[in-house]
């Protein structure tokens, strides 16, 4: 079982809770879901908080199952017969933060970012992800512009958006246009231009997601950019 206080299987997040348990199943060769969560009914430290504990096990159970860390197994006529599949190990390797990150990228990414950069961040090539991701971005703010290659970087931030600029939204007080001028030129100057120039690493899973989904908005601020554009 694992080594928590029924208190505590009750307050952990379903994510957390259920990697603890994904933990257990592997070091106890745990395979029938079904006596898994009975245990913690019959347990004499978790019975005397009666079923709850056991039901936020059940609960991180079908998480596990539904994010596709368990698995039923194949060939077994028994249906509570399940299995720690590989993206099941490779959750445990990398842990909570890897985890939560990961599942953050898989949740309403724009389109245009999850095709670039979806794939470098599972693999773990976060500094590549955020690199195409900005990149996607900048190519997208040229040609909305009508810009050609020759113009780049900043300074294509600061002529496509800036007060009188062919992506700047005439109706909208000035604050406004300056904020999202500033918004576009800080993102590509933080984000894109580091990778461009050195190697720039990025230890902490948790920002270089959050890096990818600030690229994904300027594309969703973009797409309304294009339906003003052409209505």
């Amino acid at each position: 079982m694992i080594a928590l206080s029924p208190q505590d299987v009750l307050e952990l997040p379903v994510d957390e809770l259920a990697l603890h348990v994904l933990e257990d199943m592997v070091r106890t060769n745990a395979w029938n879901s079904y006596n898994y969560c009975l245990s913690y009914t019959t347990d004499e430290k978790y019975r005397a908080m009666g079923t709850h504990p056991a039901r936020a096990v059940a609960e991180a159970m079908q998480w596990l199952l539904s994010h596709g860390m368990l698995a039923s197994k194949p060939g077994d006529s028994n249906p509570q017969s399940i299995f720690v599949t590989r993206r099941g190990h490779q959750a445990i390797e990398q842990g909570i933060e890897t985890v939560r990150s990961v599942n953050r990228l898989q949740d309403n990414l724009h389109p245009l970012i999850e095709a670039k950069a979806r794939r470098q961040f599972l693999i773990g090539e976060y500094e590549n992800a955020i690199f195409v991701s900005m990149k996607a971005v900048e190519v997208r703010v040229r040609q909305l512009a009508g810009f050609g290659d020759d113009m780049f970087g900043t300074d294509l931030m600061t002529k496509a958006f800036r007060q009188g600029g062919s992506l700047a939204d005439p109706a909208a007080p000035a604050g406004e246009v300056v904020g999202t001028m500033m918004l576009f030129q800080g993102a590509y100057a933080v984000l894109r231009n580091p990778s461009g120039h050195r190697e720039v690493s990025f230890d902490d899973v948790t920002e270089a997601s959050e890096a990818v989904m600030t690229a994904s908005l300027l594309m969703r601020m973009l797409d309304k950019i294009e339906r003003r554009l052409n209505p």
